[in-house]
């Protein structure tokens, strides 16, 4: 299945990373392209514990990308 979440806050990074980690294609979209170049180099913009290793895991696994598009690339 493929998701887009607009919005890499609290809901939107939390819910994206748990749906890659269940085998969906995520994109997340954000407008702030600072917030989005740091989750591409897996820095995060809040704490949730674990949800740095699910990030970094599917990101290198392709499940999850980073975009201040709508368009995965």
């Amino acid at each position: 299945m493929r998701i887009t979440v607009i919005g890499t806050g609290y809901v939107g990074l939390v819910a994206g990373a748990c749906f890659a980690e269940t085998g969906s294609e995520v994109t997340c979209a954000d407008l702030v392209a600072a917030k989005i170049d740091g989750l591409k180099k897996n820095i995060l913009p809040i704490y949730e514990p674990g949800l740095d290793t699910l990030v970094e895991r599917n990101q290198a696994q392709g499940r999850l990308i980073f975009t201040t598009t709508s368009r995965r690339r």
